[in-house]
């Protein structure tokens, strides 16, 4: 395993120094790992963006939304929102140790379901009008816990029982202070926390992120890229999370050897193509 974890390591070293430069491709790259990130993370929870819906929210400025699609942009937008506040939290903490409590926990859902000031009033602007009461208690509802165990759903492995929830999220966060959560490598500390929150299951709609988006924030802090899992892996996905830790941390670790991979080729290709026009 540290012969693994070495050489993820090494890949994120060698993309990260690629990265490091303002050259147009660099950033044209990383727009397109953003699109990506919101893209793939949405699609493993069946919500599918097209290209049209993703740029619209993404590139503000060089696309125009119609207002048919404004709901689904400030869905987008919400998401773009969460990354960008996770991406703040690794930066401001590095590589100290961030105890993760359960206020980090809501605020990450708060900001998936706009359930923030900023994202109400970006609502109230394209909707023109005032939410009723119905609608305030729904989404107040919402926000919380969940309180049933649901029929359908997305997630088909075992969850934690609505009683439950409050206890096994608040075991699964205190052991973050624990020594030997510590010491774990920061890799193991991603896909334990991963794992746990999305067994556990503590919100009606946005568990799956939730758990990936605090599952990255480790990683950024520990100056890793963040795992994006491709929708193609969906079903392979869910199936992990009903067998053991061990078991998904093996798919976590392919999704970021497949990220880190696909990078390394990208810009490998990139300089082959120069070469061949220069000579």
């Amino acid at each position: 395993m540290k012969e693994r974890y070495q050489e993820i390591e090494e890949k994120n070293a060698k993309l990260k120094e690629t990265l490091s430069t303002k050259k147009p491709e660099v950033l044209d790259f990383l727009e397109r790992f953003e699109m990506s990130w919101v893209y793939h993370d949405n699609a493993l929870e069946g919500v599918v963006y097209t290209p049209q819906e993703l740029m619209a929210a993404l590139r503000p400025g060089a696309v125009a939304a119609e207002a048919s699609l404004m709901p689904i942009v400030l869905e987008i937008r919400n998401h773009k929102a969460c990354v960008e506040f996770i991406r703040e939290e690794a930066k401001l903490h590095g590589k100290k140790h961030l105890t993760l409590n359960m206020a980090l926990v809501r605020r990450i859902h708060d900001l998936l379901s706009g359930n923030t000031a900023e994202a109400q009033a970006a609502r109230a602007a394209v909707e023109r009008r005032e939410r009723t009461e119905k609608e305030l208690a729904k989404e107040k509802e919402r926000a919380g816990f969940r309180k049933d165990m649901p029929l359908h759903r997305t997630y088909f492995h075992e969850i934690a029982q609505p009683k439950d929830i409050a206890a096994k999220l608040e075991k699964l966060l205190d052991g973050t202070t624990l020594a030997d959560f510590r010491e774990m490598h920061p890799i193991d500390q991603a896909a334990r926390m991963q794992y746990g929150i999305i067994k556990v299951f503590p919100f009606t709609d946005h568990s799956g992120k939730v758990g990936r988006m605090i599952s990255n924030m480790i990683l950024l802090r520990h100056n890793l890229l963040p795992v994006i899992v491709h929708s193609v892996e969906r079903q392979k996905y869910y199936e992990s999370f009903r067998g053991s830790e061990s078991s998904f941390r093996n798919l976590f670790m392919d999704a970021m050897e497949n990220s880190l991979d696909n990078g390394l080729k990208h810009f490998a290709e990139l300089a082959r193509r120069a070469r061949a026009a220069a000579g």
